[in-house]
């Protein structure tokens, strides 16, 4: 079954018939008249897919697309608590639709049968909600109810290996993400916050790979066993401002592991201190000596032998975790994740952030048949083409043939317009993935 089938029968799964069962069940749906539970699903997702801001108003405007006359008063009515209940539970349904398109093996990615990339975002939820979301703190009076959205995503077929909702003050480094078990041969690549050497060894005890940031404090050794003053190694050691070594981390995991690091330019570097400095002050203290002159270096750890990845490929592979980063802010400023209306009850701005959460995992699945057969994609370019065919999928959902139809024509609607232009200045991603070797650097 190709990726267009596959996503014509899981978008069915999820605003098909079987929703008014589940409707009634949640108590969604109690006497049916004129919305059912998939008529409630459709009118929500697409108009919220089509209208992020979206009013009462719009709602009736999808619901008369979809055949149904309703009143604004009447949408209103029906942001409730079993609302909130039931478009959780088609959330639930859509998470366990899995779909992967064919593999992108461009450049240095065909040397990993998966690129794993792990991370969180964090969303705002109203203050009623702290006890079963509670916040991760923050500035007085704001924080108290957050949502973490946890995503570990396969680059190379574009499928969410899992996606987790948990509590904003939920750990990073204990988040099922880091714990799932990478299969042999792929490589995965997670954010500081997950920087763990038990999973590191975890992963290389699998035959697979791992590529990190340097936790800074992280007791480092030389592959006799001494102890090394970390950046006295460094500067001992540069060529041509790069390190390439074999340490051995952590006081007692010792874990033999490779250490890529390379000057960083005097702006970057001021940056960070920059940044160090804020945060050290927002939390009453002072940053360390130490740690500030380590800004001018970019450390990264990995388990490849330089047989398998020159130093500049680790580079040029980490760098690839960003494509998560870009996921999340279309997430938030196309789809408008994290904006609602603070004016709205807590279940009205609930259940609009469920069907916000459906449609971006349905919008997703769309862009797998549009955009993952070629590297130079923009997500954020077919997502915002999308927007303006999502009104035709309002007929198409309840025919399979017209389904898979229309999905072909969008992909294909969708595939040249969302390209990336090759750069000669600062090449994109897909550039350095196919040549490594274009990697900007300078020696500081």
């Amino acid at each position: 079954m190709d990726i267009v089938a596959k996503v014509a029968t899981a978008m069915q799964a999820v605003f098909g018939e079987s929703m008014d069962e589940l409707a009634r069940r949640t108590g969604c749906v109690q006497r049916q008249r004129k919305l059912s539970g998939s008529l409630l699903a459709r009118i929500l997702v697409l108009t919220l897919l089509k209208r992020p801001a979206a009013k009462d108003q719009d709602y009736c405007t999808t619901a008369a697309q979809l055949g149904v006359d309703v009143t604004e008063e009447a949408m209103r009515k029906r942001f409730t608590a079993s609302l909130v209940v039931f478009l959780e539970a088609v959330l639930k349904l859509a998470l366990t639709q899995v779909l992967q398109a064919q593999a992108c093996m461009v450049g240095v990615l065909q040397k990993f049968s998966e690129v794993r990339i792990g991370d969180s975002t964090l969303i705002p939820l109203p203050d009623e909600l702290a006890q079963r979301f509670p916040g991760c703190g923050g500035k007085p009076g704001t924080g108290k109810a957050m949502l973490k959205i946890q995503l570990l995503w396969n680059l190379l077929r574009g499928e969410w290996i899992k996606l987790l909702l948990e509590p904003g003050r939920a750990s990073d480094a204990k988040s099922e993400i880091a714990e799932a078990s990478p299969p042999a041969g792929s490589l995965s690549i997670f954010d500081l916050g997950y920087f763990s050497l038990e999973r590191f060894r975890r992963t290389g005890a699998a035959a697979a790979y791992w590529i990190s940031r340097f936790q800074f404090g992280t007791t480092v050794f030389d592959p006799s066993g001494k102890r090394l003053d970390l950046l006295r190694f460094l500067r001992e050691h540069e060529s041509n401002g790069v390190v390439d070594a074999t340490v051995a981390l952590g006081e007692k995991e010792r874990l033999v592991c490779r250490l890529i690091a390379f000057r960083a330019p005097i702006e970057v570097a001021a940056r960070r201190r920059q940044k160090i400095r804020e945060k050290a002050r927002d939390h009453g203290r002072m940053a360390s000596k130490e740690y500030l002159a380590a800004q001018e270096w970019t450390i990264l750890l990995t388990n490849a032998e330089p047989e398998l990845l020159t130093w500049k490929e680790v580079v040029v592979l980490y760098r690839s975790r960003w494509q998560i980063e870009l996921l999340f802010k279309l997430w938030k400023s196309h789809n408008a994740l994290a904006t609602q209306d603070t004016k709205a009850r807590a279940e009205r701005q609930m259940a609009v952030l469920y069907a916000k959460l459906i449609g971006v995992i349905v919008q997703h699945w769309i862009l797998l048949t549009a955009t993952w057969h070629t590297e130079r994609r923009s997500l954020r370019k077919a997502a915002a083409i999308l927007r303006n065919w999502i009104v035709l999928f309002t007929e198409a959902l309840d025919n399979y043939r017209h389904l898979r139809v229309l999905l072909r024509r969008t992909s294909a609607a969708l595939t040249k317009p969302a390209r990336i232009t090759q750069r000669r200045k600062h090449p994109s991603l897909f550039q350095l993935l196919e040549n490594p070797e274009l990697l900007e650097y300078t020696v500081a």
